[in-house]
């Protein structure tokens, strides 16, 4: 059975959640999909079941959006699209919208995370930045262009044609053209510049929430596929792989020590937390982490007659 380092992945044989990525017209649904699909998570169709509601807005909640959110129960991640255009005071637009967010999800009791979808997606999608998009770039790198606004941007005087300035603005707009420039500037290589655009995008958050969205879904998929098969030390570091996603979604630490005395110590705790008042779901959670760690203890030397 392997240890707690090599869990990570293990319960992927039950196949990727699916995202229905929802919100009002104009909200930027399309550009937020295509960056999660970049991003290596399998957006539902129109007509296919989603194991994940992607709720997208932008600006302000308005009461379709509050209405949406406050639909019956299950996993859902809400987003701030276009946190890019958040105003460029402070830390700038991203953290602006951030803020933004903290205040507006305390009227919906769940997170909001701010993303800005343009530059996730170029930051991801090689069709972006090509040769074109690129030279353009590190022309601005030694020629400053206006960037104050778009209209500033598109005619003011500058040697990059009309045609080139707007299309940076479609693929990239201000904040990533802004972004991609200042990563040029420090030396980025292409590889360094789509991380650049990553970071500034916000998606890796958006990302960790849905994966803390769905982490019970993926544990129940575990489940149901182990009940069916032998129950072997690879089957118990599966489950005990998901059981841990899902209560670190839910706030809680899990020593991930990779020894003996940390096995031990991690099957103590979650044997006590099984026996409190907690959900059926966290309750089998618990169990699977208490096999799952003994069977490794045991494999580390320890003997199963001294823990009853």
């Amino acid at each position: 059975m392997a240890g707690m380092a090599g869990m990570a992945g293990m319960a992927a044989t039950t196949g990727p959640v699916r995202a229905a990525v929802l919100g009002r017209p104009g909200c930027g649904r399309r550009t937020v999909a295509r960056a999660l699909h970049a991003a290596g998570v399998m957006v539902a169709g129109p007509d296919d079941a989603a194991d994940v509601d992607v709720y997208v807005f932008t600006e302000t909640l308005k009461p379709e959006d509050r209405a949406a959110l406050s639909s019956p129960p299950g996993p859902r991640v809400a987003i701030l699209n276009k946190a890019d255009l958040a105003g460029f005071g402070g830390d700038g637009p991203v953290a602006t919208a951030a803020a933004r967010c903290e205040l507006l999800q305390q009227s919906v009791a769940m997170p909001i995370h701010p993303l800005a979808a343009l530059a996730a997606v170029a930051a991801l999608d090689d069709t972006v930045i090509d040769g074109a998009v690129l030279a353009a770039l590190r022309v601005l790198t030694g020629e400053p262009a206006n960037l104050g606004s778009t209209d500033g941007f598109l005619t003011g005087a500058h040697r990059l044609p009309r045609g080139v300035r707007q299309r940076l603005l479609t693929e990239l707009d201000l904040f990533g053209i802004a972004h991609a420039v200042v990563a040029l500037r420090e030396g980025a290589d292409r590889a360094g510049l789509a991380a650049a655009l990553r970071r500034a995008s916000g998606l890796d958050a958006v990302l960790a929430a849905i994966g803390r969205a769905t982490a019970p879904v993926r544990y129940r998929r575990v489940a149901e596929v182990g009940a069916s098969q032998p129950v072997d030390d690879a089957a118990m570091a599966a489950r005990m792989s998901a059981a841990i996603e899902v209560v670190e979604a839910a706030g809680m630490a899990v020593d991930r020590g990779d020894d003996a005395d940390a096995y031990l110590r991690r099957a103590v705790l979650w044997q006590r937390y099984a026996r409190g008042p907690v959900s059926e779901l966290h309750r089998r959670c618990a169990d699977d982490i208490v096999r799952g760690s003994l069977r490794l203890w045991e494999q580390a030397g320890g003997v199963p007659e001294a823990v009853a």
